[in-house]
C-alpha cells in the first residue's frame, strides 16, 4: 500500500499549482516593473498593438501563423515524453503559461485601464477553453511517461500504443482550439473592440 501510494505521489504533476503560480507571477511582476519605469511606449503598448493585429489577419496565412505558434511547441512536447527532457519541459510549458496570461491581463489593465483587460479576455476566447485544460491533462502525461524513463521502467509495447492513441486524440481536440483561434476568436474580438470604442 505504501509503495503504491509512494509511486502516486512521485508521479504527481502540479500542473494546476504551476499555472496558478506562474499567472500570479505574471499579474505581479508587469505591476512592480510599471512603478519605476514603463510609460506610454512601453512594452505593453507594443504586445497589445501586436495582439490587436490578429483581428486584420485573415484566411490560411492567419491559420498558418497559429498553427505554427500553437502547434510546433505542442509536437515537440509531445516527442520529449519519450525522453529524459519531458519533466522540465511540462514544468516549464505549465510555468510560462500562466506567466504569459497573467502578463497579459496585468499589461492590458495597467496600459488601458479596464478596457484593456476586457480586450485581454476577448484575445484568449474561445480557444482558452478548450487549450487550457488540453495543456493540463497533456503535461501531466508527458509528466508521467517522461518520469519513468527517469526511473529507467523505459516504455513498454502496449504504453506506447497507449500513448500514442491519447496523441490522436488529443491532437484532435487541439485542432478544434486552433479553429476556433482562427475562425471565432477575431470575430469575438472585434465585436469587444467595437463596443469599447462606443463608450
Amino acid at each position: 500500500m505504501e509503495t503504491v501510494l509512494s509511486t502516486k505521489i512521485k508521479n504527481f504533476f502540479p500542473g494546476l499549482a504551476l499555472l496558478m503560480a506562474g499567472f500570479l507571477a505574471g499579474l505581479l511582476i508587469p505591476n512592480f516593473i510599471y512603478c519605476f519605469s514603463w510609460k506610454q511606449q512601453a512594452f505593453s503598448a507594443i504586445y497589445l498593438l501586436a495582439a490587436y493585429g490578429k483581428t486584420g489577419a485573415e484566411g490560411t496565412d492567419y491559420l498558418l501563423k497559429i498553427i505554427w505558434m500553437r502547434g510546433s511547441f505542442f509536437f515537440l512536447s509531445l516527442l520529449c515524453g519519450f525522453t529524459v527532457f519531458g519533466v522540465p519541459i511540462a514544468v516549464g510549458a505549465m510555468l510560462f503559461t500562466g506567466l504569459e496570461l497573467g502578463m497579459v491581463f496585468s499589461m492590458s489593465i495597467l496600459q488601458f485601464g479596464l478596457t484593456g483587460g476586457v480586450v485581454a479576455a476577448a484575445l484568449l476566447f474561445p480557444q482558452y477553453l478548450i487549450y487550457l485544460p488540453l495543456w493540463n491533462v497533456v503535461y501531466q502525461m508527458i509528466y508521467r511517461e517522461s518520469m519513468g524513463i527517469w526511473r529507467n521502467h523505459g516504455i513498454f509495447p502496449r504504453k506506447v500504443s497507449d500513448y500514442f492513441l491519447k496523441v490522436f486524440l488529443y491532437t484532435m481536440l487541439y485542432g478544434v482550439g486552433i479553429f476556433l483561434e482562427w475562425r471565432v476568436n477575431p470575430w469575438i474580438l472585434n465585436k469587444i473592440l467595437d463596443f469599447s470604442k462606443f463608450f
